[in-house]
């Protein structure tokens, strides 16, 4: 018999699966520009094994012993060569869960206006800016990716007393594109700006 008032009374939960889960961190930052707020954003070196030539916020990987936060400000000084005073975090704004196994934390900051963004190096390819009104005016075009699941070719249908045409079903999510002067924010980036631009006029 087990006590198990005595060994779960101070559980502290977790969530199941976590070891197969990769953590991230993304800074939204905005910069003022002749008294306008723009988002930085970056275009990413076609010469990356991940994602080459997309556009993406400042961020990545959360380093063992890494809070949050420190990977994001970590990661933005990284890409922009630039020091810690440059950025001011304001607010952690919103977790993203992404369909293959990613958690992203997203922190919302202030950059500093005299930040050098003429820079290039082996991640990033060039800096761009978007005005946050663009975002507010602007519906993204929506398209749709499906989630398929292909059972094991020794998968134990008989076991589970079903057919090898059970139907698993196949969850979407809703893939957003902009187009700003060229450049085309898509996926996970696109989800990001728009959940913050939906917060922040929610509130004005």
């Amino acid at each position: 018999m087990y006590n198990l008032s005595e060994l779960f009374s101070d559980y502290v939960p977790t969530l199941i699966g976590a070891d197969k889960v990769i953590y991230s961190s993304v800074v939204i930052p905005v910069i003022y520009k002749n008294g306008e707020a723009h988002l930085i954003f970056e275009l990413r070196s076609k010469n990356l094994k991940h994602q080459p030539g997309e556009v993406s916020f400042p961020g990545g990987k959360i380093e063992h012993g890494e809070s949050p936060k420190d990977a994001a400000v970590r990661e933005f000084c990284e890409e922009l060569m630039c020091s810690e005073d440059n950025i001011k975090i304001i607010s952690e704004i919103d977790t993203y869960l992404a369909p293959a196994r990613a958690l992203i934390h997203c922190f919302l900051a202030e950059v500093n206006e005299d930040i050098n963004l003429n820079i290039e190096n082996d991640e990033v390819a060039e800096i761009f800016l978007v005005p946050v009104r663009y975002f507010l005016d602007t519906d993204p075009e929506e398209y749709r990716n499906s989630v398929c699941v292909e059972p094991d070719e020794k998968f134990p249908f008989k076991k589970m007393c079903i057919s090898e045409s059970y139907t698993w079903g196949n969850p979407s999510y809703p893939v957003y594109f902009y187009e700003y002067n060229g450049y085309v924010i898509w996926g996970i980036t696109a989800y990001i700006a728009r959940n913050f631009v939906k917060k922040l006029d929610s509130m004005l």
